[in-house]
């Protein structure tokens, strides 16, 4: 009877000890604490609400906003931060970095002037300065820094990007084609590395090549302007023009202040031989700023030509004739611009004779 009792009490012991362990572990299992970068910025803005909070804090606050792609209040929180600290110069190199993604490459160059007076460096801080001279349109410069970025960090995919964006911009396309496979050597699915390619694909006119890279950018991006534009571009060139067409819509209402998209419409319109839809997309298109080549020349001043502006139309071909000589259309074209058209004899009816 004793040794039954000592067994029935160990036996509620142990239960008792095993229960409690598993209670510890529902408690403490790690894969149930909530690490998600909602909850750590909240974290952040109760210890910011203290009497002296650091300028630190928003700096990471900043990052914070950032991975959650919300650039409007990481820059709030980084202007606040150089205000309380003007030496802090990571800061400054999170102001560069988002002012690169909206194009502002002027105010970039100065927040990475003021980062590097402060000492603040890291691999990232060549590609930012790498990008920011391709924006300025200063190769040499943006192929120095991305030289350093990569010697720096090998490995890392977006930097040979940079190299080829830079190399693109000098016109040697070659060596970027190597760069970009580099990068996907680094990165299978970079989507940079899809972008750049299919650009320089679509300019040597390998539409076939650059089809899938610009049809997995649609479907990883659909929200990016760039890959319907390219898509549409594509299309027109298989003379899919309907398709064509609302690829560039779609291009322009995600983006409507990029040339590009007009530019497509406008060309789409013409393929279909309505030139006085085609017109105002032409000339909006060079109203934002569209660089005319010499297809684009040739469009434009054939739909002015057709839609009866001949004398606008003129100025082009002249252009086009001078420039290339070798191409017999163009001076074929500013003939017929030129050609007097006999007028028709208008019978004025309410002043002739009846015999009536």
């Amino acid at each position: 009877m004793r040794y039954s009792s000592l067994i029935l009490w160990l036996g509620a012991a142990f239960f008792t000890a095993c229960s409690q362990k598993n209670a510890e572990e529902r408690m403490f299992n790690p894969q149930k604490v909530d690490s998600s970068v909602p909850t750590h910025i909240k974290e952040i803005s109760r210890a910011l609400e203290q009497r002296n909070p650091q300028p630190e804090w928003y700096v990471k606050r900043a990052k914070l906003y950032l991975a959650q792609e919300k650039p409007e209040p990481a820059l709030k929180d980084l202007t606040t931060a150089t205000v309380l600290d003007p030496s802090l110069g990571e800061a400054y190199f999170w102001k560069a970095k988002v002012m690169v993604s909206r194009s502002q490459y002027q105010d970039a160059m100065k927040m990475m002037m003021q980062a590097n007076a402060f000492s603040f460096y890291t691999p990232e801080s060549e590609a930012i300065l790498a990008e920011t001279y391709v924006g300025l349109k200063q190769y040499k410069r943006a192929l120095n820094h991305g030289n350093k970025a990569i010697k720096l960090n090998p490995g890392e995919a977006k930097y040979y990007v940079l190299m080829a964006k830079a190399q693109t911009g000098t016109g040697d396309t070659t060596r970027a084609l190597y760069n970009l496979q580099r990068a996907l050597v680094s990165d299978s699915v970079s989507l940079p590395a899809y972008r750049e390619l299919s650009a320089i694909y679509t300019a040597r006119r390998l539409y076939d090549v650059a089809y899938p890279l610009v049809n997995h950018g649609v479907r990883k991006q659909p929200k990016d302007a760039f890959w319907w534009q390219q898509l549409g571009t594509i299309f027109l060139n298989r003379n899919l023009s309907d398709t064509a067409l609302a690829c560039f819509s779609r291009s322009v209402n995600l983006q409507p202040n990029q040339p590009e998209g007009y530019a497509g419409l406008g060309e789409a319109w013409y393929k279909k031989r309505q030139y006085s839809t085609a017109l105002p997309l032409l000339l909006k298109a060079q109203e934002l700023g569209l660089k005319l080549t010499e297809h684009n020349r040739w469009v434009l001043a054939s739909c002015l030509e057709w839609t009866g502006q001949k004398d606008a139309a003129r100025l082009h071909y002249v252009f086009l004739t001078r420039k290339y000589p070798q191409n017999r259309r163009y001076s074929v074209a500013l003939q017929r611009t030129r050609r007097q058209v006999p007028k028709r004899p208008i019978v004025d009816t309410l002043s002739t004779i009846s015999v009536f």
